[in-house]
């Protein structure tokens, strides 16, 4: 065998030497580098950079029984929100220095169950869930957990586990308070599959709510995936079983569908129906017409899970519910009924 090849691997205490500090200003330096002096973390990054030096995760998660990594199981990546927010929530975790570890379950409960349990025996040292709505075993594994956990996207106030996301009832109550304000009293849905989602669920809630505050009832109620070819195939049954003068679509995705569809129709958006979403996502803003949605705070989500993490994981107490806001962003896809 070669000297190259059997050269011994440079360990903490070679960086520690060759930068002049010790073992632990070294480790503080490759885990947390924002809570060491810029010059000491130059040092030790020219001390890394010349021993070639790799830290070696298997002795150190045997060591420190922890892995520097976060479990993410997430719905989709299908979807622009979670993308954005996961995007969010991957940046703020390496830059504390974290690995995020993601998978996806596809709306399926069970699955999620299976990639929860996973991740947790394979080590990761925090985990982040989407939503309130869990399989059993999920709730189970939760309360079971010794390392920190965080839901997104939904606020947990009843069963006071730490959750950072907005109100998906209010953004309901929100848009259908919009609409009965324009004028309109005959208003249909097209909601997200609300089996296993409580996103979807509440949304519905809070616009039955609106509506019923004012005396009204939803004229139809669709549920379809979150597809622009759902959302085009949705209008059509309403329009075919309703007579709305308004939908309010449970993303932007099913609104732009929808704005299509009555297009193809030969209905005019917004002069015969009026179209909304939620979300607030970029296409939102280029569809003809723009759509009038719910603004919700996409990267911030993933931005303050990964804080409430990191806090948690140094020692610290963050609060454990944090409600994000929500904003009515009205564009020309609405307007008062003829």
């Amino acid at each position: 065998m070669s000297r190259a090849h059997s050269r011994p691997s440079a360990t903490v205490r070679d960086v520690a030497r060759v930068a002049g500090v010790s073992t632990a200003t070294v480790s503080r330096a490759l885990r947390f580098p924002e809570v060491v002096r810029p010059a000491t973390r130059a040092r030790i990054e020219r001390a890394v950079a010349r021993l070639n030096y790799v830290s070696h995760g298997v002795a150190r998660a045997l060591s420190t029984r922890r892995t520097d990594s976060v479990g993410a199981v997430i719905p989709t990546l299908d979807n622009a929100i979670y993308a954005v927010s996961t995007h969010s929530l991957q940046k703020a975790l390496e830059q504390a220095g974290y690995t995020l570890l993601l998978a996806c379950h596809e709306f399926d409960l069970e699955a999620e169950a299976r990639m929860a349990r996973a991740f947790v025996e394979k080590g990761v040292d925090a985990l982040v869930l989407v939503g309130t709505a869990h399989h059993p075993a999920t709730r189970a594994l939760l309360g079971s957990l010794s390392i920190p956990y965080v839901l997104t996207w939904s606020l947990d106030r009843s069963m006071g586990q730490p959750s950072v996301g907005f109100d998906n009832r209010a953004a309901g109550r929100m848009i259908a308070e919009y609409l009965i304000g324009l004028g309109h009293r005959r208003i249909a849905m097209i909601a997200g599959v609300t089996d296993g989602n409580d996103r979807a669920r509440d949304r519905v809630a809070g616009v039955r709510a609106a509506l019923k505050r004012a005396n009204l009832a939803l004229e139809c109620l669709v549920q379809a995936p979150y597809t622009l070819q759902a959302g085009r195939e949705a209008l059509a049954r309403v329009v075919a079983s309703a007579r709305p003068s308004a939908v309010v679509c449970g993303n932007d995705i099913l609104g732009i569908g929808a704005i299509q569809q009555a297009q193809a129709l030969g209905i005019a958006v917004p002069g015969d129906l009026s179209i909304t979403g939620f979300d607030d996502m970029e296409i939102a803003t280029v569809v003809s017409p723009a759509l009038t949605t719910v603004r919700f705070p996409i990267a911030e989500t993933g931005l303050q899970a990964a804080k409430y993490l990191v806090a948690r994981l140094r020692g610290e107490a963050p609060p454990a519910c944090l409600e994000l806001p929500l904003e009515l962003v009205a564009r020309a896809s609405t307007a008062p009924p003829r």
